[in-house]
């Protein structure tokens, strides 16, 4: 982000000003916005981790979803085979359907943390705007003031 030009200091006029308590104020604002700004590429930055977490997490959901299919377009027949195989399959099947589940699970609740955190960011993101905007508009009215002075 590009920061607004400080002049150094104001000229003096006939009524004059208290230069110290102006400049003071003008390094106050600057240092204002400094921070505002990297508050603003921090929550960027996190909304931009936080995607590449979601996209992954699609991902996985993918996978998932695509050997969810292969076994169950080609499923073992338990009559058979014998009675431990038929178990060994059943638990396999269970175990498989228990992880499909959990998987679905954690990667609705990777959905929603990441959903919620780019609300969250992108409603930060409007406010250190607003604040950018009204300290802009602070500091250009000091100079407009000024330069009428």
């Amino acid at each position: 982000m590009t920061t607004l030009p400080l002049p150094e200091s104001f000229a003096l006029t006939l009524r004059g000003y208290d230069r110290e308590q102006v400049d003071e104020r003008l390094a106050e604002l600057h240092e204002e916005l400094r921070l505002l700004a990297l508050d603003r590429d921090a929550a960027q930055s996190q909304a931009e981790i936080l995607a590449t977490r979601l996209a992954q997490a699609r991902t996985e959901i993918t996978a998932l979803r695509g050997q969810l299919d292969r076994l169950c377009r080609a499923p073992a027949d338990p009559a058979a085979v014998g009675a431990k195989v038929s178990r060994l399959l059943t638990l396999a099947r269970s175990e498989a359907d228990d992880l499909v589940l959990a998987a679905q699970r954690r990667a609705a609740a990777l959905r929603a943390e990441a959903q919620d955190a780019v609300r969250r960011t992108q409603a930060q993101l409007r406010a250190i705007d607003e604040v950018l905007a009204d300290a802009e508009s602070v500091l250009d009215e000091k100079s407009t003031l000024h330069v009428a002075a």
